[in-house]
């Protein structure tokens, strides 16, 4: 086998591997979006639930106390920032 041969079968290698490492990032990439938008909603439904006052046990109304208590101090503050103490989104 000369030099060339095995410069083209490294070559070929190479290039197989950086195919993998793609398909693996955008796997990754894939699964990051997801994670976000499992968040947004996750943080959707939290808005949901402070602004009906529903009861989602008791870690849950801690939470939502908390949630109040911050949208008190952001009131005696000024305007609120979008996203708190609105609409989801907002």
């Amino acid at each position: 086998m000369g030099i060339l041969d095995k410069m083209k079968g490294a070559a070929e290698t190479a290039v197989e591997v950086g195919k993998k490492a793609a398909d693996v990032a955008k796997e990754k990439v894939e699964d990051v979006q997801l994670r976000r938008k499992a968040d947004d909603l996750a943080k959707q439904l939290g808005y949901v639930v402070v602004e009906t006052g529903r009861s989602v046990g008791e870690e849950g109304d801690k939470l939502v106390a908390q949630i109040k208590e911050l949208e008190t101090q952001l009131a005696a503050d000024g305007p609120a920032a979008p996203g708190v103490g609105g609409t989801p989104g907002a």
